[in-house]
């Protein structure tokens, strides 16, 4: 592969959409995904995405004549990480997890194990006035760590959008290019 001095990213901004009825699809225009894909609203600028994977380890294994004869990799879970920094509905129920109740201004908690937010996320990092993006058919969202109150920061809900997949596609989800944005005709 050759050196390609406009393919690397720096993520200056980063948009994330989500569809809780799950049956968007990747979206043509991604400045404007369309209906089904709502902006989850403000994120961490601080650790704005994380992206990482559980499993993956490797084994080697051996017979007496042949130390190194096989390989078998454990299977590999994807994980997207981030904070919600609005304390809203949509943040409580992604992050105490779905089922609670909304009453006014208080949102309730559902007694027992939380139950994981599945929907589709659709995630554009901007890079100027370029972009790379992730489409995610499928994910289950639910809190990733403890919230911290600190009084010279911005507090967010800790959150992991752990993919999950869908039967009839071939692909877990897809990794968009980095591109310049072009509108669709219309």
């Amino acid at each position: 592969m050759a050196l390609d001095d406009g393919a690397v990213v720096i993520p200056g901004e980063g948009h994330l959409y989500l569809d809780l009825a799950g049956t968007a699809t990747r979206p043509t225009d991604p400045y404007n995904p369309g209906p089904d894909l709502v902006e989850i609203g403000h994120t961490s600028r601080e650790s704005p995405l994380t992206i990482a994977q559980d499993g993956g380890e490797r084994t080697t294994h051996g017979s007496w004549q042949n130390s190194a004869l096989r390989e078998s990799i454990s299977p590999v879970t994807h994980m997207f990480q981030f904070a919600l920094l609005q304390w809203d509905a949509l943040a409580y129920q992604l992050y105490y997890g779905a089922g609670g109740t909304t009453d006014g201004d208080y949102y309730g908690v559902a007694k027992g194990t939380p139950q994981p937010t599945e929907g589709a996320m659709y995630i554009r990092v901007d890079d100027g006035p370029q972009f790379a993006d992730f489409w995610i058919p499928r994910v289950s969202i639910l809190r990733a760590d403890n919230v911290e109150l600190d009084p010279e920061a911005l507090t967010g809900f800790p959150v992991q959008a752990t993919v999950l997949g869908v039967s009839e596609l071939a692909d877990l989800f897809q990794v968009g290019a980095k591109r310049t944005y072009t509108p669709p005709a219309p």
